[in-house]
């Protein structure tokens, strides 16, 4: 089992009072001085830790409460998100027919698209939905602020 630096310097504190180290001597004097410096360091290092491991702590929980926040402000369930990646279905209207077709992502991102009523095969241009900004709020879920 490893010793923290708190043991470490008590450690090294019992070996100086196990080998009658004198620290009124002129080389005593300088290592008991090294010594009281190194206790201290050893415990502020120590609180230092601690206080990162809570810090940690805390910024998990904060996360996993803005998670849960984001999810109750955009009504979105985890049964949701997960389904949503997985089985994310697009419509495309054939260019030569009219007929309205179901493709997945996969067949989207190809080079071409048959259409399965008429067999004509066209290419699918992609473009941002102007209406969909992700970062606004709904304009039933704004939160007003004061």
């Amino acid at each position: 089992m490893a010793m923290d630096l708190n043991a470490k310097a008590a450690y090294i504190r019992g070996l100086m009072s196990g080998m009658e180290f004198d620290a009124n001597s002129k080389n005593g004097k300088i290592i008991a001085a090294m010594m009281d410096l190194l206790e201290e360091m050893a415990s502020t290092v120590t609180e230092q830790d601690n206080a990162l491991d809570q810090l940690y702590e805390d910024v998990d929980t904060i996360d996993e409460d803005l998670t849960d926040l984001i999810n109750v402000v955009f009504d979105v369930d985890d049964e949701d998100e997960e389904s949503d990646d997985e089985d994310a279905m697009y419509e495309v209207t054939c260019p030569n027919c009219g007929e309205v077709t179901t493709v997945d992502e996969d067949a989207l991102l190809g080079d071409e698209l048959v259409c399965p009523n008429c067999g004509a095969s066209f290419g699918v241009e992609l473009a941002e939905d102007e209406e969909d900004d992700s970062a606004a709020l709904p304009k039933d879920r704004e939160i007003p602020i004061e």
